[in-house]
C-alpha cells in the first residue's frame, strides 16, 4: 500500500510505502545482478537504459480517494520510479566512464525529465543517485534513480522562492575563491555554506532551468563534471567515498517556478575513517553546522581536481570505508 500524508505539524508531505521494507539490500554477486547485460531485465537493451524500479516508492496504478482539507491529509501514492544503469560494468561509477558515455546519460536523463513531466498528475521530476555501501544502497550495481511525484519538494522550492528576485546559483557562477574546476560551459563550485564536508555544486553557466534546455555541449559538461567530481572523491582519501548527488531544476518541463539547473554532491565522509553524522541540533532544529572553512576545503578539492583532469579516472580496486 502507498500513501502520501501531510505531515501537520511542519505542512510538508510523507510518502508512505510500506512493501518497500521487503526489498532487497545488497547483490553481491555479479551473476545475480539485474543490471549487468546478461540479466533477463537488461536483455535486449544498450547502456545507458531505464527501466521501472522492481520495488518502487510511488505507481503509476495505485488507487484510493484523497483527503485534502481537516488536520490529516492524504493522497494515494501514485506516480513513476525509474532505475537508470549507465554502464553494464558492474562496478563502474560515473568517473570510471568516458565523456561520450557521460554525456549520452545526461541526454537519457533530459528524456526521460521530459517525458515524465507530460505525464497527468506528475508535479516533479526528480533525478538523483546514491552511491556506497554507508549511504545504503539495495543494489551494488552503480545506477541512479528517478522518482516522478505529484507535488514540488520544499527543497526545491525553497531554491525558486530564494531566486524569485536574483539567481543565487547565476552569483555562485561568478565566484572563484570557492571554485573546484571549470569548462566552457559548466562551472564546479564549493557552496558558500556547505553542510557536507566536501559539498559541491555543478552549475550549467549559461542560466537554464532544466536539462531539457541544455545544450549538447552542456550536456557533455555536466556529465564530465561529475564524473571528475566523483572520481576526485575517490581520490580525495584513497577510498570509495559514499555519496549522494541530486539534480536541481524546474519541478516539471512547464513549471511556474523556474529553477536554474544545478546538480548538488554530497559525500559522507569527512575522513577516511569518520562519517560525517547529523547532530541533534541539525536534525531536531535544522541548524546546520560546517567543521571547517569552505575556502580551505574548496582548495583541497582543487588541488585533487587539478591532478585529475582526464576521464576516465578509474575507481576500481579502492577500497570500500571502514568509517564510523
Amino acid at each position: 500500500m502507498r500513501e502520501i500524508r501531510l505531515d501537520p505539524r511542519r505542512n510538508e508531505w510523507i510518502v508512505i510505502s510500506s512493501q518497500r521494507a521487503s526489498r532487497p539490500m545488497t547483490v553481491v554477486e555479479k551473476r545475480s545482478c539485474p543490471f549487468c547485460r546478461d540479466s533477463p531485465e537488461a536483455k535486449g537493451k544498450e547502456a545507458p537504459y531505464w527501466l521501472p524500479n522492481a520495488f518502487p516508492m510511488l505507481s503509476p496504478d495505485e488507487q484510493g480517494t484523497p483527503a485534502l482539507t481537516g488536520a490529516y491529509q492524504r493522497m494515494p501514492g501514485k506516480g513513476y520510479c525509474e532505475v537508470v544503469v549507465e554502464s553494464f560494468d558492474h562496478s563502474a561509477d560515473l568517473c570510471d566512464l568516458t565523456p561520450d558515455e557521460l554525456e549520452s546519460a545526461m541526454k537519457l536523463y533530459r528524456d526521460r525529465y521530459v517525458e515524465l513531466s507530460a505525464k497527468e498528475g506528475v508535479n516533479a521530476v526528480l533525478i538523483f543517485r546514491n552511491m556506497g555501501k554507508l549511504i545504503g544502497v539495495s543494489i551494488e550495481h552503480p545506477h541512479s534513480q528517478i522518482y516522478a511525484i505529484p507535488y514540488v519538494p520544499p527543497i526545491i522550492q525553497e531554491e525558486i522562492n530564494a531566486s524569485s528576485e536574483t539567481c543565487p546559483i547565476c552569483e555562485e557562477t561568478r565566484v572563484e575563491e570557492r571554485t573546484v574546476f571549470s569548462y566552457n560551459s559548466v562551472k564546479v563550485v564549493f557552496p558558500y555554506a556547505p553542510r557536507w564536508p566536501y559539498e559541491t555544486v555543478v552549475i550549467p553557466i549559461r542560466h537554464i532551468t532544466s536539462l531539457a534546455e541544455a545544450t549538447d555541449k552542456e550536456l557533455r559538461e555536466i556529465g564530465m563534471s561529475l564524473g571528475r567530481v566523483v572520481g576526485c572523491y575517490h581520490r580525495l582519501f584513497g577510498v570509495k567515498m559514499p555519496y549522494v548527488l541530486a539534480f536541481h531544476q524546474s519541478p516539471v518541463l512547464n513549471s511556474k517556478g523556474r529553477l536554474h539547473l544545478h546538480v548538488e554532491l554530497y559525500p559522507a565522509l569527512r575522513a577516511p575513517d569518520k562519517l560525517k553524522h547529523w547532530s541533534g541540533a541539525e536534525l531536531g532544529f535544522g541548524v546546520y553546522t560546517y567543521d571547517f572553512w569552505p575556502e580551505d576545503k574548496a582548495k583541497e578539492l582543487a588541488s585533487i581536481c587539478e591532478k585529475n583532469e582526464i576521464l576516465p579516472i578509474s575507481s576500481k580496486g579502492l577500497p570500500e570505508p571502514n568509517a564510523i
